[in-house]
């Protein structure tokens, strides 16, 4: 919408040719000042996601009103392009803010940044510079060839240029990083997919350290597929989609959590070591044990085993298998308890019991 008013009102020049009553003076304070404000309005949503709309409408307002005063009044096309110019930069000035409050930005949000910094400079310049060299232009005999005239076309087409290559890439940059997001992200359930998990735990993995270690955990939900059979497929879906939220409320910020299959998810927490984790795992575990979830009675309790192991250098692959190591020996011993290979045991009970470690294929 902003560029098709903006195009609309730089057009009057062009249909001044087949009509002397469409002035590029008043195409220009009649539609780019609309555009700016949406353009200005854009930036902000797309930058903060909310849009000053109201304060956006005030400076158009107060820009035209004295524009339309000074135009009728005094007569004098200094100071209407000067006070059309004021609000166009103020309109610009709202964009320039959201992005400087956004906390990421990327080379092409610091263009976009210039860009309307530039356009600022050279809409608010423009009739000053234009003053100094050819004095205060008079309503209704400004040439198309003069400085006022021609700088107006070349800061427009400048503007409407840069942006328009600018938004386009940003648009592109968005819609690829969607794409992207979508491709590792689990439809169901909203966490990560095993793509998406390995992709951003497994780097971390390898820097661990013995003073720095990592732990993942493996959950698996115990008899889910007598949940389906019992009671529907999309009570099911719901199951997965509440543990998925209480694993995601529950995890520290900087923990990664992914949905690795079936009923099965991931979690992998930096900076924490076995005791830590074992801790966190029985609280993930019992927290899930008093979920209530719609459509499943509550003489059966949705509850889910947990494996754990801790890193110091080594693969998240082999993690993973020895956290699976623990998440076989969970549910060989009873299910709804966490299990680390090689430890202890946290069960139902909340005693701690000697655990075992299972090799693969014994």
């Amino acid at each position: 919408m902003a560029f098709s008013l903006g195009s609309i009102g730089f057009a009057f020049e062009f249909l001044n040719y087949f009509n002397p009553m469409f002035r590029l003076m008043d195409g220009v304070n009649i539609f780019v000042p609309i555009c700016v404000l949406l353009v200005a309005r854009g930036v902000c949503l797309r930058y903060t996601g909310n849009a000053p709309t109201r304060l956006l409408l005030f400076i158009l307002a107060v820009a035209d009103l004295t524009a339309c005063w000074i135009n009728f009044v005094h007569q004098n096309a200094f100071g209407r392009g000067l006070s059309i110019s004021v609000g166009i930069v103020l309109l610009l000035s709202t964009g320039i803010w959201a992005i400087l409050k956004t906390r990421t930005r990327d080379k092409i949000d610091l263009g976009i940044l210039v860009a309307l910094m530039s356009a600022a400079i050279l809409v608010l310049g423009r009739p000053v510079l234009s003053f100094f060299i050819e004095g205060a232009p008079k309503i209704g005999v400004i040439e198309d060839t003069s400085f006022w005239a021609v700088s107006l076309k070349v800061a427009g087409l400048y503007s409407l240029l840069v942006l328009a290559i600018l938004f386009m890439l940003r648009i592109a940059a968005d819609l690829f990083a969607e794409l992207n997001q979508q491709s590792i992200t689990d439809s169901l359930s909203g966490l990560l997919n095993r793509r998406g998990f390995f992709a951003a735990a497994e780097a971390v993995a390898l820097q661990a350290t013995p003073t720095l270690p990592i732990s993942v955990l493996l959950l698996d939900i115990d008899h889910f597929k007598k949940v389906n059979d019992s009671y529907g497929h999309q009570t099911g879906d719901k199951v997965i989609q509440t543990i998925a939220g209480l694993m995601q409320a529950s995890v520290p910020d900087n923990a990664v959590v992914g949905r690795l299959g079936g009923e099965e998810f991931g979690i992998f927490l930096p900076n924490t070591g076995s005791m830590a984790a074992l801790a966190f795992a029985e609280s993930l575990r019992a927290s899930i044990h008093l979920q209530y979830h719609a459509c499943v009675p509550a003489t059966h309790p949705i509850t889910v085993s947990i494996g754990l192991s801790e890193g110091t250098g080594e693969n998240l692959e082999l993690l993973l298998h020895l956290a699976d190591i623990g998440l076989y020996n969970a549910k060989d011993s009873g299910r709804d308890q966490v299990r680390m290979a090689g430890s202890e045991v946290l069960g139902r009970d909340g005693r701690r019991r000697p655990g075992k470690l299972v090799l693969s294929g014994s």
